[in-house]
């Protein structure tokens, strides 16, 4: 589960499926600067030209696993534990609400356009961007605007690059028992948010 010239940014989300969770609670709910912040991190990505940033030809979901964490203790970790002198092994991270806004989608690893050692067996997924959600999915549900956010980043990733939905992988998929990240109750909806990344892609190649 451990894991540029970037941009930071916020999205837009579309409803979701209950089971993908519970976005009633106030807690639960993207704000408006957060969601404006995304639009412009989104917009930003599908601006670059088409040979620009690293040449990935996978993305990686993730969970921190800690509730609490923070791009900045995740940075911080990774360089004293990994000894990798910029940081987060996660190239976006995605806020649960605790200490980074809910919702909110952050540059990470992006902002230098490096590789990033995130997975066990890396081979299984080359040339992969990882993308992390703060919290432990293995002991609760995505919240909605969770999952709104990480919807619109995928598709937004996918499409710059023309990649097809089957090049979304999980940490558990790609590398197996050594580990349950993203956690369970991701597992359980990871064909529903390839569904709609799927959707959104083919919306959006209408739309032009």
């Amino acid at each position: 589960m451990f894991g540029a010239a970037g941009t930071l940014g916020y999205l837009a989300g579309a409803g979701l499926a209950p089971r993908i969770g519970d976005a009633r609670k106030p807690e639960r709910t993207a704000t408006d600067e957060t969601l404006g912040h995304n639009a412009r991190l989104l917009s930003d990505l599908r601006d670059l030209p088409a040979d620009a940033g690293l040449p990935y030809d996978w993305v990686v979901v993730h969970h921190t696993a800690a509730e609490s964490a923070t791009l900045e203790g995740i940075d911080r970790y990774h360089r004293n534990h990994f000894g990798d002198p910029l940081g987060a092994e996660y190239h976006f991270v995605i806020g649960n609400g605790r200490r980074e806004p809910m919702g909110r989608i952050l540059a990470a690893r992006w902002r230098h356009q490096a590789w990033a050692a995130h997975l066990f067996h890396p081979e299984r997924a080359p040339a992969s961007i990882a993308v992390c959600l703060i919290g432990n999915f293995h002991e609760r549900e995505l919240p909605a605007p969770m999952a709104n956010s990480l919807v619109e980043l995928l598709a937004t990733l996918l499409a710059r690059r023309d990649l097809p939905v089957a090049r979304i992988s999980e940490h558990r998929t790609v590398d197996r028992r050594l580990t349950a990240c993203p956690g369970r109750h991701y597992m359980g909806i990871a064909d529903d948010v390839r569904d709609r990344v799927a959707r959104k892609i083919s919306l959006a190649a209408g739309a032009m």
